[in-house]
């Protein structure tokens, strides 16, 4: 495999260091590198899947600090191998090397790495939103000029058309106005609803590889956004935030 491949998958999940501690299953037999993850302030569940991945055999990883795993990557070439070093049965670390160097990652107790649990069922939407490369740079940028806002809101303005608006409050505040591409009979919301903005711009920073995407609401409180590009799957459900206007 190469270095950026496997640095790709991290990153999906990663999210610019909210989630460090994950369990990473490869499946030797359908050819995937898959993790499930929940933030630490349970506002966003995610999965993720590296399809054709043929490099280690079958296992249950505890990555405990994929900080620190990202570090010893970056020592290593472009092309990478991977295996395992065992204690009995256990997989005790995981050793990647290039034509010159080994790196070793410890790996941990399957029994400290929180557990997402299993979203039961997603309700209908109401609005989908557009994620092209153009909208996702605006978010981006307009994210980073209001860096201690945490939320964005969906909501219909007073000619009845969606907007998405960083910062949004019932007093005057500083915020940003995103006009959006939406289906057509998908573009209403019967309330205004917030998200986590700071979740939302990490991962549309992690997936600027795939441009063609949706945000999918629904008044039920909750948003969900699928990435599929080259050799990665990402579904990421975000948990409306109540907010006092």
């Amino acid at each position: 495999m190469t270095k950026d491949t496997l640095k790709t998958f991290i990153s999906k999940y990663y999210l610019g260091g909210t989630i460090e501690s994950v369990k990473w299953v490869v499946d030797k037999n359908n050819k995937q590198l898959k993790t499930s993850a929940i933030t630490e302030d349970k506002n966003v569940l995610l999965n993720v899947t590296f399809n054709n991945f043929e490099d280690l055999t079958d296992a249950e990883l505890g990555i405990n600090d994929t900080s620190k795993l990202v570090k010893l990557l970056n020592v290593l070439g472009d092309n990478i191998n991977g295996s395992y070093n065992t204690s009995g049965d256990k997989i005790t670390s995981i050793v990647f090397s290039d034509d010159h160097t080994d790196v070793q990652y410890v790996t941990a107790d399957l029994s400290v790495i929180p557990v997402a649990p299993p979203l039961k069922k997603v309700p209908p939407t109401n609005a989908e939103i557009a994620l092209d490369a153009e909208f996702i740079s605006r978010y981006i940028s307009s994210k980073n000029a209001l860096p201690d806002v945490e939320t964005f809101t969906l909501l219909m303005n007073k000619k009845g058309v969606l907007e998405l608006v960083i910062g949004h409050s019932s007093i005057n505040s500083n915020r940003i106005k995103l006009n959006v591409t939406t289906k057509n009979g998908k573009d209403k919301v019967a309330k205004n609803i917030s998200f986590n903005a700071n979740h939302l711009k990490e991962i549309l920073i992690a997936n600027k590889d795939c441009t063609d995407a949706t945000l999918k609401v629904s008044d039920a409180g909750l948003s969900v956004v699928e990435f599929t590009c080259g050799e990665f799957t990402a579904n990421y459900y975000l948990v409306e935030l109540k907010t006092i206007d």
